[in-house]
């Protein structure tokens, strides 16, 4: 008899990747980036941090403004940072908080953490809090959620990485592309709170695709053994 919670709960470094699991993988990423980044991109201009130069969708009574291209940068992100994590899981096999197959409860809080961080920014800039005590409170916040919920070398790089090149995009996007204009910028046009906000994403997005490569992993082996029955 199979032990199905077992089963399900293995937790074990994650195994050689084929090309059908990395590119399952991106897909899933770029699928999950696009839609918890644009649900949580309304929190922005919502809170008047942030307004966008030609919105697609825009309605004022709301505070909503929606982009096209939104959804895509997002989704771009949530490819890098996903496959970020679980290549740096396989390289080093440092054991993260919550395993390497965490559970779906410790998964939610992450990204609840993480989403609740993301409205937060702007909905404190919005009733005046002052951008110096939220840097503070973004970066503060944003390294804790590492701590708690991945704390491994890889994934301190990618949370680097990724409030590094948020940055940096997003100054080429003002500056050079002028798509959109930040209400209460610190320098070249950004406020250096945001920095917080890339930070507090990396972990969520790591947990995540851990658990996105278990199931994808456990999906090929059951495939396999059905191909070996037939």
């Amino acid at each position: 008899m199979i032990n199905m919670n077992n089963e399900e709960y293995e937790d074990t470094p994650p195994e050689k990747m084929t090309i059908s699991i990395m590119l399952r993988l991106v897909g899933l990423a770029f699928i999950s980036g696009a839609l918890l980044g644009q649900a949580i991109d309304f929190a922005y201009p919502m809170f008047g941090a942030l307004h966008y130069h030609d919105p697609t969708i825009q309605i004022p009574s709301l505070g909503i403004e929606f982009c096209w291209w939104i959804p895509i940068l997002y989704g771009t992100a949530g490819v890098i940072l996903m496959l970020g994590y679980v290549l740096f899981d396989r390289w080093t096999h440092q054991k993260p908080r919550g395993g390497f197959n965490p559970r779906w409860r410790f998964v939610l809080a992450g990204i609840g953490l993480f989403a609740l961080q993301f409205y937060g920014g702007p909905f404190l800039y919005g009733i005046g809090v002052p951008n110096f005590w939220l840097f503070f409170i973004t970066v503060s916040t944003g390294l804790l959620v590492w701590w708690v919920f991945d704390r491994t070398y890889g994934g301190l790089f990618m949370l680097f990485l990724v409030a590094t090149i948020g940055p940096l995009l997003e100054f080429t996007m003002i500056n050079v592309l002028n798509l959109y204009h930040y209400s209460g910028p610190d320098i070249v046009g950004l406020p250096l709170w945001i920095i917080g906000a890339y930070m507090c994403g990396a972990a969520p997005n790591g947990i995540l695709a851990r658990k996105y490569l278990v199931y994808l992993q456990k999906t090929k082996s059951k495939d396999l053994v059905k191909g070996k029955e037939l």
